[in-house]
């Protein structure tokens, strides 16, 4: 029940009892036999009484269907605001070269709609992949002093790519990196690494690391503003392969 069907409720059970004590008033004043004169001035009041209460009520429901009617402007004007982010989307095209095996040059080229014009700025995001790699003896609550701390693997890329650290302002994880003014058309090339194991990971090698992650996409998440519009774009770039080309060899 909205608050509206319980203000009525109420209203219109004030209605009923203020008419009941009318209708009480008037058989009392006509079994005690008081005068004429005395018994009309109570029965007017009483009246004035219930005249009092259908008009709380009318005024009762004339609020309602203003409320009604706000409420229902506000549902309208949130769809076409939505509407109006949703075809304004920022809309993103990759180019990934590779700079030998162990780094890459990522174009983010801003290709429309045409509407948006421009974003204020773009943070750009590295995503982890779908996995908790929290060790199994920290989700059963115990400590393992040679094991990572959350903070190590909150921190650590779980995915082929970072951003190179302090390049561009990228933060010193190569986790995110923030630009500004990228009109329509235009674009931002990003110095990408190749990621390594953790510290923590005993004699797990680079090669053995990247090989976890062949075939696995580059996840980036994008938070773009403009003015006071704000959209988050989640986009994939195949991963190239990280291995260095074999030789050709010379034809006989």
């Amino acid at each position: 029940m909205t608050d509206i069907d319980r203000r009525r409720r109420h209203r219109r059970l004030l209605l009923v009892l203020a008419f009941i004590a009318t209708v009480g008033g008037v058989v009392l004043l006509t079994a005690l036999d008081q005068l004429g004169k005395d018994r009309a001035a109570l029965v007017a009041a009483f009246l004035s009484v219930v005249a009092a209460a259908a008009a709380w009520e009318a005024t009762g429901r004339a609020s309602d269907t203003a409320e009604q009617a706000r409420k229902a402007a506000e549902v309208v004007a949130r769809i076409e605001r939505d509407r109006w982010l949703a075809e304004l989307s920022p809309q993103f095209e990759f180019t990934l070269t590779k700079e030998g095996d162990q780094a890459a040059r990522l174009l983010v080229h801003l290709a429309g709609p045409d509407a948006l014009g421009h974003l204020d700025s773009v943070t750009v995001r590295i995503g982890d992949d779908d996995y908790d790699h929290t060790p199994t003896q920290q989700r059963l609550g115990f400590t393992d002093p040679l094991g990572p701390t959350p903070e190590q693997i909150a921190a650590h890329i779980w995915g082929p790519f970072r951003l190179r650290p302090r390049v561009n302002e990228a933060d010193d994880n190569g986790r995110e990196l923030t630009f500004t003014d990228l009109q329509v058309g235009r674009g931002r090339p990003l110095a990408l690494d190749r990621t390594y194991p953790g510290s923590w990971m005993g004699g797990k090698t680079y090669d053995m690391w990247q090989r976890e992650y062949e075939g696995h996409p580059l996840r980036l998440v994008f938070t773009c503003r403009r003015g006071e519009e704000t959209w988050k774009v989640a986009r994939t770039v195949d991963n190239p392969d990280w291995r260095p080309a074999e030789p050709q060899q010379p034809s006989p």
